[in-house]
C-alpha cells in the first residue's frame, strides 16, 4: 500500500494533535486536583465557630452597608481578626449569590487561596528557571492533607499562607533583579511584596509582619547581601499605604479597644502566654504536627535533610537554602510562642514544598534509567491515591458524617415560630452556627438582672437557654411567667430550650 505524504497543512493538524496529546495527562491532573478543592463546599453546613462567625460578619455587611467595622448578629463588634476575608465573603457572596451567604461562599475564598497559593508556587519556580522543581512543589502543597482540608475550611490561615509566600517570593525575586542591574525589575517586585505583606496585615495583624519579617531577615543575613534601599522604601512604603488606614481608623471608632483586645490580647498575651484563658503548649509542638499534617511528604523533608548534608547542596542550590532558611525562620518564630494550632504553621508547608521537590530533582537526576522510571511511577500513584481518597472523602464521606446536625433545623422550627423581625434572646450561651441560621435581630444575655429587665422592655419575649438554667430561670425570675416551646436535639451534647417569656 503506498502512502501518501502529509500536506503542510495536515503537518500542521498532526503537530497540534500530538501536543493536544502529551497535554491530556497534564489537564487531568489539573482537573483532580482543582475538585479536591472546589468539589462539595456545600455539601455540609458550616461545622466550626469561625466559619460562622465569617458568614455572620459578611452577612451582617451585606445586609448593614457596614463595611468598616464587622459586627455579629448581635451586635457585637468583631475584634479577633481583621475584615479582609470577611471582605471578600461579603464580596462573593453579592456578585455570585445575590447577597445571600452560605456555606458554599463562605468557605470559597479560602479553597480560592490555596488554589491561588500553589499557583504561586509553580510560577516562582518556573521564573527561576526550574520548570520541573516547579510541578513538583505544586503537586506536594497541593496534596499535603492539612493544606488541602484547611483549604476547604473557611479560615483565615490559608490566605494567609499565599499573602505571607507571596510577598516572600517577591522579595526574593526583587533581590535577585537588583543583584542582577534590574531597578525597575527589583523596584517592582517588592513593591509586589509590600502589597502582599499590607493584605497579610488585613487578614491576621501584625503576624503576617512578623512572618515576612523572619523568614527575608534571616535569609538576607544569611546570604550577606547588600541593602537594597529603594526597595526597602518601596516595600515599607506600599505595606504600610495598605494595611495601617484600617487599623488606625478602627482603633479611633472603637476608643482603642482594637488595640486592647485584638493586639494586646490575642496577639500578645498569646504569644507570651500571660493570659490565663488561654492553653500553652511546649516548644517542640510543631515538630510532630507538621510530621503528620505534611503527610505523605513529611518522610520526604526528613530524608532530604541527610541527603543534602550528604550531598552539600546548601551551597550548591540557593533555591533550596532558601527555601529551607524560610521554613525553619517560621518554624522558628512559631515555636516560641506560647499558644500555638496546628494550623498556625501552614505559612511553613509552601517552603517546604519547595525544598522537597529540590531535594527530589536532585536526587532523580543522579539516578539510572530503570531508577527513574519507578520513581516516577511511585511519586504519581502516591499523589494520585491521596487526591481521588480526598475525592471520595468530601463527596461520599464528609457529608455523610455531618449530616446529623440539626441547627438549621432547629432555627428553622424557632423562626417559625417567632419570624423576623421579632428578636431572639441567647442567656448565657454562645453557638454561632445556631446564630446564623436564626439570623438577625439576635441579642445575647449573660446576667439574670439583664434577661428581668430585657423581658420587661419587649413584654412579650422568645429566649433560648441550655436546659441547665430553665429551672433555676423560673425561680431567679418568679414575676415571670414562662411557657416551654421547643427542645433542641443537636449533636454536642448541649440541649438549648426555646421558651416564651411574658410579664
Amino acid at each position: 500500500m503506498k502512502l501518501t505524504p502529509l500536506t503542510p497543512l495536515g503537518k500542521v493538524h498532526t503537530y497540534f494533535a500530538t501536543i493536544q496529546l502529551r497535554r491530556l495527562p497534564i489537564c487531568g491532573a489539573i482537573t483532580l486536583l482543582i475538585a479536591a478543592f472546589l468539589l462539595t463546599l456545600d455539601r455540609t453546613d458550616l461545622v466550626h465557630s469561625h466559619e460562622a462567625r465569617a458568614a455572620q460578619n459578611a452577612q451582617y455587611i451585606l445586609e448593614t452597608g457596614e463595611w468598616g467595622l464587622p459586627r455579629l448578629f448581635d451586635g457585637r463588634l468583631e475584634l479577633q481578626k481583621p475584615p479582609a476575608y470577611y471582605w471578600c465573603v461579603a464580596g462573593i457572596s453579592r456578585w455570585l449569590n445575590s447577597g445571600r451567604v452560605t456555606a458554599w461562599t463562605t468557605r470559597l475564598p479560602s479553597a480560592l487561596m490555596g488554589i491561588a497559593c500553589i499557583v504561586g508556587v509553580y510560577a516562582f519556580l518556573r521564573q527561576l528557571g526550574r520548570p520541573y522543581t516547579a510541578r513538583v512543589a505544586a503537586v506536594v502543597l497541593a496534596t499535603a492533607i492539612h493544606f488541602t482540608a484547611l483549604s476547604r475550611i473557611a479560615r483565615i490561615d490559608v490566605p494567609l499562607t499565599a499573602a505571607v509566600s507571596f510577598s516572600i517570593f517577591s522579595f526574593f525575586l526583587g533581590c535577585i533583579s537588583h543583584s542582577q542591574g534590574k531597578r525597575f525589575h527589583s523596584l517592582a517586585w517588592h513593591f509586589l511584596a509590600g502589597l502582599s505583606v499590607g493584605i497579610a496585615m488585613l487578614l491576621k495583624g501584625p503576624i503576617g509582619i512578623a512572618l515576612f519579617g523572619c523568614a527575608t531577615g534571616m535569609w538576607w543575613l544569611t546570604e550577606h547581601r547588600r541593602v537594597n534601599w529603594p526597595g526597602v522604601v518601596t516595600l515599607i512604603a506600599t505595606a504600610a499605604c495598605v494595611g495601617l488606614p484600617w487599623f488606625l481608623w478602627a482603633n479611633r471608632a472603637t476608643e482603642g479597644e482594637l488595640f486592647r483586645v485584638f493586639i494586646l490580647h490575642h496577639n500578645i498575651a498569646r504569644f507570651s502566654g500571660t493570659s490565663s484563658q488561654l492553653a500553652t503548649h511546649p516548644w517542640w509542638f510543631y515538630i510532630p504536627r507538621f510530621t503528620f499534617d505534611f503527610l505523605p511528604w513529611s518522610p520526604f523533608f526528613f530524608f532530604g535533610i541527610y541527603y543534602v548534608l550528604k550531598k552539600n547542596m546548601w551551597k550548591t542550590d540557593h533555591i533550596l537554602r532558601f527555601s529551607l532558611i524560610s521554613f525553619l525562620s517560621i518554624l522558628s518564630l512559631l515555636s516560641l510562642s506560647h499558644f500555638k494550632r496546628s494550623d498556625y504553621l501552614l505559612p511553613a508547608y509552601p517552603f517546604a514544598a519547595i525544598y522537597i521537590s529540590c531535594v527530589i530533582q536532585n536526587w532523580w537526576e543522579n539516578q539510572g534509567f530503570s531508577t527513574r522510571k519507578r520513581s516516577l511511577l511511585f511519586f504519581h500513584s502516591l499523589w494520585i491515591t491521596v487526591i481521588v481518597g480526598w475525592i471520595v472523602i468530601v463527596s461520599a464521606v464528609e457529608p455523610h458524617l455531618r449530616t446529623q446536625d440539626k441547627r438549621s433545623q432547629f432555627a428553622a422550627s424557632i423562626r417559625h415560630v417567632a419570624p423576623a423581625p421579632q428578636p431572639i434572646i441567647q442567656f448565657r450561651m454562645e453557638d454561632h452556627l445556631l446564630s446564623f441560621h436564626l439570623g438577625r435581630p439576635l441579642e445575647t444575655i449573660v446576667e439574670w438582672h439583664d434577661l428581668h429587665q430585657i423581658i420587661y422592655h419587649y413584654k412579650y419575649s422568645y429566649i433560648i437557654m441550655p436546659k441547665e438554667y430553665v429551672y433555676p430561670a423560673t425561680n431567679i425570675l418568679s414575676d415571670i411567667k414562662w411557657k416551654k416551646l421547643l427542645e433542641s436535639n443537636l449533636t454536642n451534647n448541649r440541649i438549648y430550650i426555646f421558651l416564651s417569656a411574658c410579664q
